[in-house]
Parts: structure tokens; C-alpha cells; sequence
């Protein structure tokens, strides 16, 4: 696909590209970290780690085995307070156009899935009160995949889960994982930069756009007809 070709497949990450919730992911594994007898690890690295798998955040910030007891009861207690006091603010945690772009996409005839480092019970209880699992074509999970981002497993699955060539989709994230699994699957990939990466860090990683809102992302996205009118 070159760069002016519409792609037929757009895999969206979940977390801070359709859902504004690094922030409360953030806190929430500042507030696990701090029942579990780590409270001195800084904002800025726990912010770092929104988008990667549980295991391997806690095993991360507290320097211990993806396999370690601790690590496990962590990623337990997160989902627990994630569930209680973020899931049910889910319909207001949508970035503003997200539902008109992805309804737009749809009456295109484009394929949508979503490509994310959640497992799928996580992701389902936060997409379907945000109004949002309707206008899915697949849901693609950590875990259903051999590895997960920045492999490119994920990326080829959801692929091949809307029956679309990889070279014919485009990825659409907000992390430097997303960027890597896409050139790893030799997917063209959009970043946005109102997650949890900057620009540079998205570009240097293999984005080609990067979009600072939802309605850049959506005119990255629209028909190539739509940017180059005929000439009259």
C-alpha cells in the first residue's frame, strides 16, 4: 500500500487512542504499588509503562519475575480497583469523534478491530459501556496471539481476523509498541500523540502520520479522494 491508498482495515490500540484512560491506568497501578509496599516509584516511570501487558508492568516497576507471586497479585488487585473505579466512567472516557470516526469507517465498507495489549475479558468490560464493541469487526487481546506487542502477532491476527491483506490495513496507536508491532508485521501505522508517547518517540519507532486529535487522525484516514480534489 502506498502512502496516498486507502487501507481496507484499520486496527486501533485501545488505551489512549479510543479511550482517554492512561491516566487512570496510571493511578491505579500508583495506588496497587503503594498497598503492595512500593509507594516510591515515580510518576513518570509508572506513566512510561501504560500500554504494556500487566505481567510485565509489574514485573517492570518492581524489579521481580513476570512469574513472581507478587507480580500476580498485583496484576489482580489492579484489575480489581480498574473494575470498580474506571470501568463504570468508560462511556466518558471516549476522546470526543472517536464514535462518528469509527461509524464513518464502517459505512465506508473499511474493516475495524481493535488490537490491544488487554486481555479480552478487560477489554470487553471496558469497551461495551463505552458504547463501542458494536462497531467492532474482531477484538484482538493479548494472549490470543503467541506474543504480544511490540511482536507482530497481534497485528497479523487482526489482520487475518477481518480477512484483510496486512499490507492492505493501517495501525492506529499511541504507544511505541504499537509503531514497532506494526513495522514488525510490515503494517503501515498512524500515531497519536494525546496518549502516552510524543511525537519523536512515535516517529522514530516507524509511524508514518501522527495525528494530535481525533479529527487529524480521522482526515489521515479518510479516502484518498479526499485529498486530492479533481481539477475543474
Amino acid at each position: 500500500m502506498t502512502p496516498h491508498e486507502t487501507p481496507d482495515a484499520v486496527l486501533f490500540d485501545l488505551d489512549g487512542t479510543l479511550l482517554d484512560t492512561p491516566g487512570a491506568i496510571a493511578g491505579v497501578l500508583a495506588r496497587v504499588l503503594e498497598l503492595t509496599g512500593r509507594p516510591d516509584v515515580p510518576a513518570d516511570r509508572i506513566r512510561a509503562t501504560v500500554g504494556k501487558p500487566l505481567g510485565a508492568v509489574f514485573a517492570e516497576l518492581t524489579g521481580l519475575p513476570e512469574e513472581h507471586p507478587d507480580v500476580t497479585a498485583a496484576v489482580a488487585l489492579f484489575r480489581e480497583l480498574f473494575r470498580e473505579e474506571v470501568v463504570p466512567k468508560a462511556a466518558d472516557l471516549v476522546f470526543p469523534g472517536v464514535p462518528e470516526l469509527l461509524g464513518r469507517l464502517r459505512a465506508e465498507g473499511r474493516r475495524i478491530a481493535i488490537c490491544t495489549s488487554k486481555i479480552r475479558a478487560s477489554a470487553l468490560e471496558l469497551l461495551e459501556p463505552a458504547g463501542l464493541l458494536d462497531a467492532f469487526d474482531a477484538v484482538v487481546c493479548h494472549g490470543m496471539a503467541p506474543r504480544g506487542k511490540p511482536h507482530p502477532d497481534l497485528a497479523l491476527l487482526a489482520a487475518r481476523s477481518v480477512a484483510v491483506a496486512p499490507g492492505r490495513s493501517v495501525v492506529v496507536g499511541d504507544a511505541v509498541d504499537d509503531m514497532r508491532m506494526a513495522a514488525a508485521a510490515g503494517i503501515p501505522a498512524i500515531g497519536v500523540t494525546y496518549g502516552v508517547a510524543t511525537r519523536t518517540q512515535l516517529t522514530e519507532a516507524g509511524a508514518g502520520p501522527v495525528a494530535d486529535t481525533v479529527e487529524e487522525l480521522a482526515q489521515a484516514l479518510a479516502p484518498a479522494r479526499a485529498h486530492h480534489a479533481p481539477h475543474l
